[in-house]
């Protein structure tokens, strides 16, 4: 009984965060959201610095990639709130979860860069760090446009 106790206390703190990131958003959402998709695009931009190498080492590059998808499907969500009225209220929740997915996926994609490996894998890495950008750009105009 006390370890399922705790398992929802780690639950509870862990959608504090993601309340806490909701009120962000909606304080200082359209700087923050514009400062953080232009570090994606900053990021994106220096990523071509690194050079190709002949070995192959697909598996963080292929783990940002997969990351960046939760990140997307979320910003759907957030975007059919706009069309859907009962969805409306889930709107600013699904940019804050896609913030955190998209987060994660920024960091596998800096650490594959970072890492190396061929010219596929640093596609695929570069690729989900657009991907992972989605939220931020889409929440950036929606910020600016509807609060």
């Amino acid at each position: 009984m006390l370890p399922l106790l705790s398992d929802l206390g780690a639950l509870k703190d862990f959608w504090d965060f993601v309340r806490r990131i909701q009120e962000w958003l909606t304080l200082g959402g359209a700087a923050l959201a514009g400062s953080i998709a232009l570090l994606f695009l900053v990021t994106w931009t220096l990523s071509f610095v690194r050079r190709a190498q002949a070995k192959r080492k697909a598996l963080l590059s292929t783990l940002a990639l997969v990351a960046a998808y939760p990140a997307i499907g979320l910003t759907l969500v957030a975007a059919a709130g706009l069309f859907i009225p009962s969805l409306a209220p889930l709107i600013l929740k699904s940019f804050a979860l896609a913030a955190l997915a998209a987060a994660l996926s920024w960091c596998l994609a800096v650490a594959s860069i970072l890492r190396g490996g061929n010219a596929h894998d640093l596609a695929r890495a570069r690729r989900s760090l657009l991907l992972a950008g989605t939220p931020w750009y889409c929440l950036a105009i929606y910020l600016a446009l509807h609060l």
